[in-house]
């Protein structure tokens, strides 16, 4: 059974394993060393790790939402997973790829509502179609 984080070790965990997460998505040469030394990697991120640690970092893809291994990556799972490290010294850090953004083009249509707000009609007065959000 994993032993509890206080309140202050549990902002900490989340704090490094979060700029863990986002340096890997960001930042192509941490990510190498993160597959190639994932203690030092994890360290690196500041997660505070015990002398003589092993550390298995688990990839999957980042549109698995739903799947058993984007449920072992939710952060409560990933928060038992490294008190578990804790006390077994075996940590288990799950880091789904890269998200994908769609980065595609907006159609004039879609920039113009996003610029300008959207078109309601409030129904409340007689110039509701000029009233906008």
């Amino acid at each position: 059974m994993a032993m509890a984080l206080n309140q202050s070790e549990r902002r900490q965990f989340v704090d490094a394993y979060s700029n863990m997460l986002l340096t890997s998505w960001g930042d192509e040469s941490y990510a190498q060393r993160l597959a190639r030394d994932p203690k030092a990697a994890a360290m690196e991120a500041g997660l505070q790790l015990p002398a003589g640690a092993n550390v298995t970092i688990v990839r999957h893809p980042a549109d698995q939402v739903g799947s058993d291994e984007a449920a072992a990556a939710d952060l409560e799972a990933q928060v038992g997973l490294y008190a578990e490290g804790l006390r077994t010294g075996e940590f288990v850090f799950h880091v789904p790829e890269t998200p994908v953004l769609d980065v595609g083009e907006l159609s004039l249509d879609e920039l113009g509502a996003v610029a300008a707000g959207t078109t309601y009609c409030c129904c409340c007065c007689p110039a509701c179609s000029s009233c906008t959000v």
